[in-house]
């Protein structure tokens, strides 16, 4: 049975705190979705009692699931815990320090006690050593490669040093691979079991410490990921399901395990790209095409923008305080979520995060031994959440939540045990609003343009206040909040991409030679296409191009469309300045422009490209609400509040707020002087 006729998708996000399930059954056409706790180290085995239950709350057998998308976590915990392998760098002879020298990056430049942010834990110097051999910017062999040396210096990393991976990164290797693909075949055949990874198929482009970095941290969670996949794979046929596994990617696509395994650096910000493109597909199908994301999860809050119905991509990103120059949905992550433990600093400032209390312990509401106060304890006190339907039904504790807050904030703050919960809820929005104007405001877009998308178990909770501070106007709420991040791996495309270096200023730039090199670039891209058995008649084709003005030390990447013909270079000149002018407010036509690399990205779409159809979500009787106590404000303290179920809401329903819609994933906070009305899709539109 195929995987058209299964008709059956799996879409699994494992997040810090949470495990989010989505299940659609094309057949029916119906959706399940269902949260289960995450079982950190061991992910896959929530992964697989949240699929479980999922499957059986739908009434599907295992063996009619059809394809299993996942985002996973773990190449990001693997950085994060400094738990990956034991890296060996092959280096350029003389060039042995690259790591160690770094870029002379101090983020904090008055913190004289300041750590390096150079990734120093992937290999001490004595793993890093030099081979002879030099080739110049141009790509011309200066020296050749010194075969006997590699194997010498090959021996003292694997035999004497123990190291479990090879990183091979040479000077301008971007410029001519050569040398570095005659070490892996060299090395492949004295140490056949050995991974190696080069530096010119991870990141071809210039500046050795970047590209250094990236490759090391391919090397270094390869092996990791590489049991993780495999053994969830086995433990998936062990459950039943023989479904092909696809993996999201930092990029926004989705891949077959063996490309992923290839090149795993690029599933380092899996989960966060999942999230941005379930909210890039809810907004435009709901008519909504601009619009900024905010998935609130349990450890973080991610933001993104969205423009036209796609989010935007970076080939300038980074994790923590480490460059990560692989193209990446560009997402702003800060530690602000539900388990963001709360605390009174030295100089007696109230803050929140971006330490987490994480699914275990957990808040001190779930009884599980946490002590310290964190966003969601505050949430239970002020009324916010109901204690008998969380998470699936966690035994919630009030009384030690509101212990937690009381000795730990309010004592010492001198405030009441309200003031204290309201103030963690505005420190966390304030945090969140921060975040939207960097990515909005810091690349020349005005929020109030947008509108927001909050998603994620805490996300439509803190929503509308977020929104108020930057000024927005309305909130779009989908119908599966908790889950989108989950929904978004199903409507990802199966993607690969291919780099290429082209330092060529404008003025003398070929498009014959564009044209070649795209043409490898294209075969690359098919190359992993087959691998992960799709037809490339089935993929289409986008080209972008890298460029700055002479003598920037920054790129901008600009599309060239899905063609290439006579008007391409002038084409992307133009694009270029009026690029550059939208994000930095400047532009020179008279400067000179060069291209630094060329991108090529294949795409197949998703076998169902709109998950929610019209006319869900209720009987269109208007409903009758419940009420609890909810206090917004001290000076009102606690005020009955209406409380509807979001399964009830029917098509066209209006209300004002205050209110509380609650469901199973998730809960809506809407605030006094904000409007809601659900849509033909059973999105939430909240009118500010």
């Amino acid at each position: 049975m195929d995987e058209a006729a299964r008709g059956c998708l799996v879409g699994v996000d494992i997040g810090g705190t949470f495990t989010d399930v989505f299940i659609r059954d094309a057949g029916r056409q119906e959706w399940v979705v269902r949260k289960v706790p995450s079982t950190p180290p061991a992910f896959a085995e929530g992964f697989l009692d949240g699929v479980s239950g999922a499957l059986d709350q739908a009434g599907l057998l295992p063996e009619q699931v059809g394809r299993v998308m996942h985002g996973t976590t773990v190449a990001t915990n693997c950085i994060l815990t400094q738990s990956g392998a034991r890296l060996g760098f092959v280096l350029t002879e003389g060039f042995r320090d690259v790591l160690q020298i770094g870029i002379g990056w101090r983020p904090r430049m008055y913190d004289l006690d300041m750590d390096p942010v150079e990734p120093l834990f992937l290999a001490p110097r004595r793993r890093c050593l030099g081979v002879r051999e030099r080739v110049n910017a141009k790509g011309e062999v200066i020296t050749p490669l010194d075969e006997a040396h590699l194997l010498e210096v090959a021996a003292q990393l694997v035999e004497a040093q123990g190291a479990e991976v090879l990183v091979v990164c040479y000077l301008h290797a971007y410029a001519n691979p050569e040398h570095e693909r005659r070490t892996r075949e060299l090395l492949g055949e004295r140490y056949p079991d050995l991974p190696v990874t080069l530096s010119s198929d991870v990141l071809p482009r210039p500046r050795e410490y970047r590209r250094l970095v990236v490759s090391g941290f391919d090397g270094y969670v390869k092996p990791v990921v590489n049991n993780y996949l495999t053994s969830l794979m086995d433990q998936l046929r062990g459950a039943g399901i023989d479904a092909p596994l696809h993996v999201m990617q930092s990029h926004g696509g989705v891949s077959g395990v063996d490309n992923v395994i290839e090149r795993p650096v690029g599933t380092v910000l899996s989960g966060l790209a999942a999230g941005v493109i379930g909210a890039a597909n809810v907004g435009a199908v709901a008519g909504f095409g601009n619009l900024i994301s905010l998935d609130m999860g349990g450890t973080s809050a991610d933001v993104a923008l969205i423009r036209d119905g796609r989010p935007l991509v970076t080939n300038e990103g980074g994790f923590e305080d480490y460059p990560l120059n692989i193209p990446m949905v560009d997402v702003r992550t800060i530690g602000a979520g539900g388990s963001s433990i709360a605390t009174v600093d030295a100089g007696g400032a109230l803050r929140v995060g971006p330490d987490s209390a994480g699914a275990d312990p957990g808040p001190a509401c779930y009884g599980r031994g946490g002590e310290r106060p964190t966003v969601t304890d505050a949430s239970f006190v002020l009324g916010y959440l109901n204690p008998r339907t969380f998470a699936g039904g966690i035994d919630i504790q009030i009384d030690r939540a509101e212990a937690a807050i009381t000795h730990q904030l309010a004592e010492p703050l001198g405030l009441s045990l309200v003031e204290a919960a309201l103030g963690v809820h505005a420190i966390v929005n304030a945090n969140m609003a921060t975040a939207l104007r960097l990515v909005s405001i810091r690349r020349g877009f005005d929020p109030r343009d947008f509108t927001l998308l909050p998603f994620g178990g805490a996300g439509p909770l803190n929503g509308g206040m977020v929104a108020e501070a930057c000024g927005m106007r309305r909130i779009l709420v989908p119908p599966t909040p908790g889950v989108l991040s989950a929904l978004g791996l199903m409507l990802a495309p199966t993607q690969h991409e291919a780099m290429a270096s082209y330092e060529v200023e404008v003025r003398r730039a070929q498009t014959a030679d564009i044209v070649r090199i795209f043409a490898e670039l294209d075969r690359e891209c098919r190359r992993r296409m087959q691998v992960d058995r799709v037809d490339p008649a089935e993929t289409s084709a986008e080209y972008f191009a890298q460029m700055r003005y002479v003598g920037q030390s920054h790129q901008l990447e600009v599309p060239l469309g899905d063609g290439l013909g006579a008007d391409t270079i002038d084409d992307a000149r133009a694009t270029f300045h009026a690029q550059h002018e939208q994000t930095y407010n400047h532009s020179d036509e008279k400067a000179p422009v060069e291209f630094v690399a060329l991108r090529a990205v294949h795409q197949r779409p998703a076998p169902q490209t709109q998950l929610l159809a019209p006319s869900q979500g209720g009987s269109g009787e208007s409903p009758v609400p419940d009420s609890r106590p909810v206090c917004l404000s001290a000076a009102e303290g606690y005020r009955d509040t209406p409380v509807y179920q979001r399964e009830a809401l029917p098509v066209g329903f209006r209300f004002a707020g205050p209110a509380i819609v609650e469901q199973p994933d998730t809960t809506t906070l809407i605030h006094p002087g904000q409007t809601a009305e659900v849509d033909r899709f059973a999105n939430m539109v909240i009118e500010l």
